[in-house]
């Protein structure tokens, strides 16, 4: 992906964007059948992003650049997984000073919560990052500026939290997936692939869902609270 002047006729942007949305419908309807198993619904999903982001030409790397090297890689994701970390220490902080969350001590659970957790946030985290953000921009690279490619995505993700509620989602929490949406995109662009966004998208979950609620602290959200959008 380049930031290239715009130069792509708009008429070969539709396709590639109707088939993301057509792709994120079906693997949320997988995630439907099969939400009583979560790391097999997530291992299901990202395996279906993967061959359908693979069919547009999305790429974890930049395909014009020589390949990077395992540390490189490794490097790239730690990177993202600490702007991810601030964030999500930040807005936990944020959310018991300002009492839209309490804490109840520290968790006392098994080693297996941890690891099943990690896992389906990494799976999640391939999913949305090479649907909602790689087929995205794959198919606005060079036909729209750079701030319209990150607003499209920051829509794009807010509306993949609207169609995932089977009821009406909070306005808060379609309004924060859109920015959590942007930033993620902003990191692709950093990092001219995946790897950086993948690392942050996978620690904010984890951190967010399963360090938080219960397997190895326990904050609790105050309903109607601001938070309930994040954590």
């Amino acid at each position: 992906m380049t930031a290239a002047k715009a130069t792509k006729p708009l008429a070969q942007v539709a396709k590639p964007l109707a088939s993301a949305l057509a792709l994120q419908a079906g693997i949320l309807l997988v995630g439907a059948l099969l939400h009583r198993n979560a790391m097999g619904a997530s291992a299901v999903q990202a395996a279906a992003a993967e061959f359908g982001a693979g069919q547009f030409g999305v790429a974890w790397s930049d395909p014009l650049q020589k390949a990077p090297t395992s540390k490189a890689i490794v490097l790239r994701a730690l990177r993202g997984a600490g702007y991810a970390l601030g964030l999500a220490v930040l807005l936990v902080g944020s959310a018991l000073l300002t009492r839209a969350a309490s804490f109840h001590g520290a968790a006392h659970v098994g080693v297996l919560p941890l690891v099943n957790g990690l896992i389906v946030s990494v799976l999640l985290a391939v999913r949305d990052e090479l649907i909602l953000r790689g087929m995205v921009l794959r198919a606005l690279d060079g036909a729209v500026p750079r701030a319209v490619e990150l607003v499209v995505c920051g829509l794009v993700a807010a509306a993949a939290v609207w169609g995932s509620k089977e009821g009406a989602a909070p306005a808060l929490e379609i309004v924060a997936a859109g920015v959590f949406g942007a930033g993620f995109a902003v990191l692709w662009k950093m990092d001219r692939g995946a790897w950086m966004a993948w690392g942050a998208n996978a620690t904010f979950h984890y951190v967010m869902t399963t360090l938080t609620h219960g397997a190895v602290f326990d904050v609790r959200v105050a309903q109607g609270s601001w938070a309930q959008a994040v954590l």
